[in-house]
């Protein structure tokens, strides 16, 4: 499936307990692995949030084609607790499969930047889930005109720049976060992602009689997300990972029922 988010395309498919990943062209980056269809192989960064199978299944298979494409190594990062279990898990398919694999595996913990291009980062930060898991957010720098110089013309910023006057500042824009596998309690924990152009958060649970089953697995039930939109000031918040009781028109359906008509413009559904 393919959304249009401002100028970001996300191109993936995410399903509870089946498979998820998001590609974002813009940023050349995928937000989990999934099963790694092939349109992932040529994307030279991976984020994983966690080692669930629909979320990580596929990160052997992505190492073995970059390999056999001769592509430069992809750089997947992924929580550390997770990092020699991880690394046993591709030596292991490696041995089976009689083969050498190159690649690079890069720990990351709550915290943590890295710079994944020009400008700009990617933070980490945790999320309530029943094994380790990270989220993400994209941070881009952009440096803007100080406020003292704004009515001053061209030619006398040029003459200032030239002696040394330092007549930008740095701004830190929050682009996109992608929370991953959480309960609400992620929100109360990192209110800055809520700042973020784009939100892309899991909402497993729909129904009432899902209620404490979203509690159980450590999900989030729409029912807990609502009261939190007031407070989410992105323009577009992306909802995945339904649970696969539900089919699309029975999602379609319950998302309506509980996101107030005043919300709705801004929620998309990823399925």
């Amino acid at each position: 499936m393919e959304l249009q988010c401002g100028p970001y395309t996300l191109e993936g498919y995410s399903r509870s307990t089946v498979e998820t990943y998001v590609k974002v062209q813009e940023l050349n980056i995928s937000f989990d692995v999934g099963k790694c269809p092939m349109n992932l192989v040529h994307i030279p960064q991976v984020f994983i949030t966690h080692f669930h199978g629909d979320h990580s299944l596929g990160m052997t298979y992505y190492i073995a084609h970059r390999n056999l494409a001769k592509l430069e190594t992809g750089k997947i990062y992924i929580p550390a607790a997770a990092e020699k279990d991880a690394h046993q898990l591709i030596r292991c398919q490696a041995m089976l499969e009689g083969a050498r694999r190159d690649y690079e595996l890069i720990p990351v913990e709550p915290g943590m930047e890295v710079t994944f291009r020009r400008n700009t980062v990617m933070r980490m930060f945790a999320t309530d889930h029943r094994i380790p898991s990270v989220g993400y957010q994209v941070v881009e720098t952009r440096y803007k005109l100080k406020p003292e110089f704004h009515d001053l013309p061209q030619q006398e910023l040029v003459q200032l720049k030239k002696s040394g006057v330092e007549i930008v500042q740095p701004t830190q824009l929050p682009l996109m976060t992608y929370v991953g596998d959480s309960t609400i309690k992620v929100f109360d924990w990192h209110p800055e992602i809520m700042d973020s152009e784009v939100l892309i958060t899991e909402c497993t649970f729909l129904t009432d009689e899902h209620y404490e089953e979203a509690a159980k697995r450590k999900h989030i039930h729409i029912k807990d997300l609502v009261p939190w939109l007031p407070h989410i000031r992105s323009r577009y918040i992306v909802l995945m990972h339904f649970s696969m009781r539900y089919t699309h028109q029975e999602i379609r359906y319950w998302v309506n029922h509980w996101i107030p008509e005043e919300y709705r413009e801004r929620v998309l559904l990823l399925l």
